[in-house]
């Protein structure tokens, strides 16, 4: 498996937009949305033709949620503008969107283990919709499905649950456990296949990351778990301490804390507290890794750190995010960094900075054409910053050099 370290070179940004906030505590969670529009006919005076013009009819608005249990939406178009605060579960830990028109929104609770899902029709109108109970701990994941007909939630319960919106009930519990002796571990994000790949169960897929060190690829409409990542590369035994002196192991850095699938859904990418991120085949029947991409970092030893099971420098990755046509994978850290990575050859090519502590969550709208990258994050620094990636001129750059 090729493994790349970054170069020290790679250009950095630092330019964005820091967005005002009423929260007393750090940043946990935000996500866009996607307004719903609705298709007029043109009429064209010159050529007799008709065409379709689409109108936003729900405001596009950006969720920023807090471990002070608030949830303050901000107009999209103009983020320093606060549109409502939402009042509801405590310690929000995550955030997602319905797919289909922009107005219902989902959000997880790191304290009590409920999911709430509000409807928002208006930038000045909400109404809480359903609390889904059956978690035994935190919801640290949350997403609609791309139909948008089911609503899902990962857990440190070690369950993923899959929820009728609607009835706000729980209709089938995926588990991962090995050993029903032992704790499950508990999963900390999920993702969905946007698109089907050649080789796939087809749509329906969902990728979930545990504190194990492994990732398990589902199928929705099956109920099945067609597929398991082991991201983290455990020691060999001689590097393992005596099994009487367990309370003296160290604790290795093993938990897989980002995932997602690329655009065409073949390929999808795995990023750990390890500083790690790791790029799968799943175009055959056993996917396999076929790219593994570290920080720039160097060891104790001043050894760079390209190979092994020892951390970077760098810090752990928090969360990931494909482009949606290009083989381009936007990582966010505990130093505060977001990272872009060419998945081709695992480089890392560039580097967003200003935070100043680490960053729990990330969000991503393309626009003009996938052209340019809109990118929101939260941070523990209590702050929430929008940065601007030019993609188009930064994938001309890379295909210049090859």
């Amino acid at each position: 498996i090729p493994t790349t370290t970054a170069s020290p070179s790679i250009p950095t940004t630092t330019a964005s937009q820091q967005l005002s906030h009423n929260h007393t505590d750090s940043v946990s969670a935000v996500a866009w949305n996607v307004p719903y529009t609705t298709a007029t006919s043109v009429s064209n005076n010159n050529t007799n033709n008709i065409t379709k013009k689409k109108t936003p009819t729900s405001p596009r608005l950006v969720a920023v949620g807090g471990y002070d249990g608030a949830i303050c939406l901000y107009h999209a178009d103009n983020p320093t503008q606060l549109a409502q605060t939402l009042e509801g579960p405590t310690d929000v830990e995550c955030l997602a969107w319905h797919p289909k028109g922009g107005t219902v929104l989902l959000a997880g609770s790191a304290a009590d283990g409920t999911l709430w899902m509000y409807h928002v029709p208006n930038a000045t109108t909400q109404k809480v919709m359903q609390v889904f109970v059956g978690h035994e701990a935190a919801v640290a994941a949350c997403q609609f499905t791309t139909d948008g007909k089911w609503a899902l939630s990962a857990s440190s319960d070690g369950t993923l649950r899959q929820w009728a919106p609607r009835a706000g009930t729980c209709k089938h519990v995926f588990r991962f456990q090995e050993n029903p002796q032992e704790p499950p571990a508990g999963l900390t994000c999920l993702a969905l296949q946007q698109q089907p790949g050649s080789g796939s169960e087809g749509a329906g897929l969902v990728l979930v990351g545990a504190e194990d060190g492994r990732a398990h690829v589902c199928h929705i409409p099956t109920k099945k778990v067609v597929a398991t990542l082991h991201h983290f590369d455990a020691p060999t035994t001689s590097m393992q301490q005596d099994n009487n002196n367990e309370d003296e192991q160290p604790q290795l850095p093993m938990s897989v804390e980002a995932v997602g699938f690329s655009g065409d859904g073949t390929w999808c990418a795995t990023g750990g507290v390890d500083g790690v991120l790791k790029i799968w085949d799943l175009s055959s029947s056993t996917p396999h890794c076929r790219q593994v991409c570290r920080a720039r970092a160097n060891d104790n030893n001043n050894n760079t750190a390209g190979t092994g099971t020892g951390t970077t420098t760098e810090g752990g990755i928090t969360r990931l995010q494909w482009h949606p046509t290009l083989p381009l994978c936007f990582t966010a850290n505990t130093q505060g960094t977001v990272d872009v990575w060419d998945a081709r050859n695992g480089q890392l090519v560039q580097s967003l900075t200003g935070h100043l502590n680490v960053l729990n969550d990330m969000d991503i709208q393309f626009i003009r054409n996938n052209d340019v990258a809109i990118v929101v994050t939260a941070s523990d620094d209590e702050s929430v910053r929008v940065f601007e990636v030019n993609v188009a001129a930064l994938w001309n750059q890379l295909n210049q050099q090859v």
